[in-house]
C-alpha cells in the first residue's frame, strides 16, 4: 500500500491501470471510513507555463461540468473531486461496483442482436445528455462501459474529456479525426460502432485491431459484415452509418442513431404482435374459413413471389433497406416484367417511388396492388400517404379509413388520417385519430406531437403542453418536443420558460434553424440585444440562404435603432427571395425611419404589387402618403387595410386602420389612440 496521501486525504489502495501519460487507482478516502473512490493521475506532454497554464483552466472548466452532470444524471459517472499537486492534474470519480463489458464480450460467443441494441440504446442516451451539455467522452471501449450491480444498468465511466491534451492510448476504438486532434462529437458514435461490432462478432481488443485493418480498398470502410452472419441487416446498416472513416458521412447526432434503432425495435413489437394474433386466430378456430374455398383466398391473400421473381423482388427489398431507392426500383421493374400480376412488387415499388419523392407513380402503384388484391390493408395505407403528399387530403382519408376497416390495430393508419384531416380543417376528427393512435401505441411519440400542436392551435394550451411533457418523459431526446413545448411557452408569455425549452432543444440539435430563431426573437424581446444577434447569426452560419433568419435579424436591428444594418438584412432577404413580401414591408419601415419615404413608398408599392391581399403593405403605404399630404390616397389605402384585417381577424389592426381613416376624415377617433408613427413590421 502506498503511503502517500493524494491531496492530503485519499490513501491508493491499488493501482488499477500504469499508462505512460494516466494512472488510475482505487483509493479510500481517510477520513469518510470504508468509501471508495477512483482517482485519475494526468501526467502533462509539457512543462511549459503557458501550456500549464492553459491547460489548468480547461480541467478546470470541464471538470466542473462533468461534476455537475453527475449530480443530475444518476446513470452517469459522478465526479466526487478534482485538484492538482506537482503539475499534475486528478479527478476523483465514483467507484461503481459491477464488471465491466469487455467481460461479457467473450472471444468466439456474439452477444445476442437484441442485447447490442439494449446496450447501443443506453449508452446512446448517456451521450445525447453529454454532447447536449458540450462533453465528449473520448474514451469508449468495453472496459469504460460497466454494468451496474445494484440494478444491471450499464453506466458509462471513465472519461477523457479532462485529458484532452493528454495523448490516447488506447487506440482500437479511436477513429481517426481524435487521433489526429481534430475531435468530433460523432467521435463517441464511431466508437461505440466498434464496441457493438466487438459485441456481435465477439471479438477481443486485438480482434478489432486487426479488423479495422479489414478496409474496403475503394472506400476505405471497415468490412466487418457479410452475408453469412445472422444479424438484422438494418441493424447492419446502422452500425456500418456509425462507423464511416468520414466523420462527415456519419451520424452526426446520437438522437439520430436512437431514432433508427427504435424503427428496429418498432418492427419487431408489430411482428411479434401479429404472430401473436395468427396465433390466436388459429386457436379459435379460425382455420375453417378454409370452406370458403380457393378463390376466395386467392382474392384475399397478394400473389406469392414465383421462383423466377425471387432473386429479383429480393435484391430489390434489400436495396430499398439500404436506401438504394433508385436500383430497387429497377429490380421490382425487371420482378413486374416477369409477372404483371405481382401485388407484392407494385407494393414494395410504390414505396421506393414514395421514397424518391415521386407521389404520382407511388399513388399509381398503390392503385394497381389494390387492384390485384382489394384487402391489402398496406396498400390503402401506402396511397393515403401519397394522396397526401399530392394534397388530395379528401381521397387519403378514404384510403386510411379503408386500411383501418381491414386492420383496425393499424396506429399508424390512424396517424395518418389525423394528419389527413387536419389539412381538412376536421380538427375534432383528428384529435380522435391521434388519441386512437396513442391508445393503440402508448409510446407513440409523433402523435403525442401532432396531438399537442393541434390542442395548441385550438387554444387547449395546458392540455398541449401535457402532450410535449409526455413525449418528454419517453425520450428526454426528442428535440421537435422541447422546440413545440417552447411555441406553447412563448404563446403563453412564458419567456424564461419558453427559452430554457428552445435552449434544450438546440443542445440535443445543434442545427436546429428553428429554435435558433425563435430564441433570437425571445432574447430580442427581453431586450437582450447580443444573445439575440448571436442566435440569428448561428442560423446564417448554418445555412446562409435561410431568408427568415435575415428577415428577424432585421427587426432586431430596428428594435434597438440600427435601421442601417436593418436594411442591409432585408436587402440580403430579397437577393435570396425578389418576391418576399415581409422584406419589402419591414425594409419600408427602416426607410421610413431614416427618413426616406420615396424609397419606403417604394417598397410598400412592390409588396403590394406581389400580394395585393397584404393588409401590412396598405397600412404602412397609407403611413407614407399621409405624411406626404396625399389624403385621398391615404385614405383609400387605410380603407383597403381595414377591409383586409377585419376578413383575417385582427381586430386591433383593424381598429388602428379605421382610426387613421377616422383622423383623415376629420373626424372623432377612439380617445385612446395617437397617430402611428410608423409601418408595422412583419415577421415570416
Amino acid at each position: 500500500m502506498n503511503s502517500h496521501l493524494l491531496n492530503g486525504h485519499y490513501q491508493i489502495v491499488k493501482v488499477l491501470t500504469n499508462g505512460e501519460n494516466c494512472k488510475t487507482y482505487l483509493v479510500e478516502d481517510i477520513n469518510l471510513p470504508s468509501s471508495e473512490f477512483i482517482v485519475k493521475q494526468l501526467s502533462l506532454p509539457s512543462s511549459n507555463p503557458q501550456v500549464l497554464t492553459s491547460l489548468r483552466s480547461f480541467f478546470a472548466s470541464q471538470a466542473e461540468t462533468l461534476e455537475k452532470l453527475g449530480q443530475k444524471h444518476e446513470k452517469l459517472q459522478k465526479l466526487i473531486d478534482y485538484f492538482e499537486e506537482n503539475e499534475e492534474f486528478y479527478i476523483v470519480q465514483e467507484f461503481i461496483p459491477g464488471n465491466p463489458l469487455s467481460d461479457e464480450i467473450i472471444q468466439g460467443q456474439p452477444l445476442t442482436e437484441d442485447q447490442v441494441i439494449s446496450l447501443l440504446s443506453e449508452i446512446l442516451e448517456f451521450l445525447v445528455i453529454l454532447h447536449s451539455n458540450g462533453v465528449i467522452h473520448q474514451d469508449i471501449k468495453p472496459a469504460n462501459i460497466i454494468r451496474r450491480q445494484s440494478d444491471k444498468k450499464f453506466v458509462l465511466v471513465n472519461f477523457a474529456t479532462v485529458n484532452k491534451a493528454i495523448p490516447n492510448e488506447n487506440l482500437e476504438y479511436i477513429p481517426i479525426e481524435q487521433v489526429k486532434g481534430n475531435l468530433k462529437y460523432n467521435s463517441d458514435i464511431y466508437a461505440l460502432g466498434i464496441v457493438a461490432i466487438a459485441a456481435l462478432l465477439g471479438l477481443s481488443g486485438n480482434e478489432i485491431s486487426n479488423l479495422r485493418s479489414q478496409k474496403n480498398r475503394l472506400t476505405g470502410e471497415i468490412v466487418w459484415w457479410n452475408k453469412n452472419l445472422k444479424i438484422n441487416r438494418k441493424l447492419a446498416i446502422i452500425i456500418n452509418k456509425m462507423v464511416r472513416f468520414d466523420y462527415r458521412k456519419r451520424y452526426q447526432y446520437a438522437t439520430e442513431v436512437l431514432d433508427d434503432l427504435k424503427k428496429i425495435t418498432n418492427i419487431k413489437h408489430d411482428q411479434q404482435r401479429q404472430h401473436q394474433k395468427k396465433l390466436l386466430l388459429v386457436m379459435t378456430g379460425v382455420t375453417g374459413c378454409i370452406a370458403l374455398g380457393v378463390g376466395v383466398w386467392q382474392l384475399r391473400s397478394p400473389k406469392p413471389v414465383t421462383d423466377a421473381q425471387q432473386p429479383l423482388y429480393q435484391q430489390g427489398v434489400s436495396k430499398y433497406e439500404a436506401g438504394n431507392y433508385e436500383g430497387a426500383v429497377e429490380d421490382f421493374n425487371q420482378a413486374i416484367e416477369l409477372d404483371p400480376q405481382n401485388a407484392l412488387a407494385y407494393n414494395r415499388r410504390g414505396d421506393a417511388y414514395y421514397r424518391l419523392g415521386d407521389y404520382e407513380q407511388a399513388q399509381a402503384d398503390s392503385s394497381q396492388a389494390i387492384l390485384l388484391n382489394p384487402q391489402d390493408a398496406n396498400a390503402y395505407f401506402d396511397r393515403g400517404f401519397a394522396f397526401s403528399e399530392l394534397g388530395k387530403y379528401k381521397e387519403a382519408i378514404a384510403d386510411y379509413t379503408r386500411s383501418i376497416k381491414l386492420n383496425s390495430e393499424n396506429a399508424y393508419a390512424y396517424y395518418g388520417r389525423g394528419l389527413a384531416r387536419v389539412q381538412v380543417k376536421d380538427n375534432k376528427a383528428a384529435m380522435a385519430d391521434f388519441s386512437k393512435a396513442i391508445a393503440l401505441k402508448p409510446q407513440y411519440t409523433e402523435a403525442y406531437l401532432q396531438r399537442g400542436i393541434l390542442r395548441r392551435r385550438l387554444r387547449q394550451r395546458i392540455e398541449a403542453i401535457q402532450d410535449f411533457d409526455t413525449i418528454i418523459k419517453i425520450n428526454p431526446s426528442d428535440a421537435k418536443a422541447y422546440y413545440q413545448r417552447g411555441l406553447t411557452q412563448s404563446i403563453n408569455k412564458q419567456k424564461y420558460a419558453a427559452l430554457k425549452d428552445y435552449t434544450d432543444a438546440i443542445n440535443i440539435n445543434p442545427k436546429y434553424i428553428e429554435a435558433y430563431l425563435n430564441r433570437g426573437d425571445v432574447y430580442s424581446d427581453l431586450g437582450n440585444k447580443l444573445e439575440a444577434t448571436e442566435d440569428y447569426n448561428a442560423i446564417l452560419k448554418i445555412d446562409p440562404k435561410f431568408t427568415a433568419a435575415y428577415i428577424h435579424r432585421g427587426i432586431h436591428r430596428s428594435s434597438f435603432g440600427d435601421y442601417k444594418g436593418a436594411i442591409e438584412d432585408y436587402t440580403e432577404a430579397l437577393k435570396l427571395d425578389p418576391n418576399d413580401v415581409a422584406a419589402y414591408n419591414n425594409r419600408g419601415n427602416a426607410y421610413l425611419e431614416l427618413g426616406n419615404k420615396k424609397a419606403a413608398n417604394q417598397d410598400y408599392s412592390r409588396a403590394i404589387a406581389i400580394n395585393a391581399n397584404n393588409a401590412l403593405a396598405y397600412y404602412n403605404r397609407g403611413v407614407i402618403r399621409t405624411k406626404q399630404k396625399n389624403k385621398q390616397g391615404a385614405i383609400a389605402d387605410f380603407k383597403k387595410a381595414a377591409k383586409l384585417f377585419q376578413q383575417q381577424g385582427k381586430k386591433d389592426s383593424y381598429q388602428d386602420a379605421q382610426r387613421e381613416i377616422a383622423i383623415l376624415q376629420n373626424k372623432s377617433a377612439p380617445a385612446k389612440a395617437t397617430r402611428t408613427k410608423s409601418g408595422k413590421r412583419e415577421k415570416i
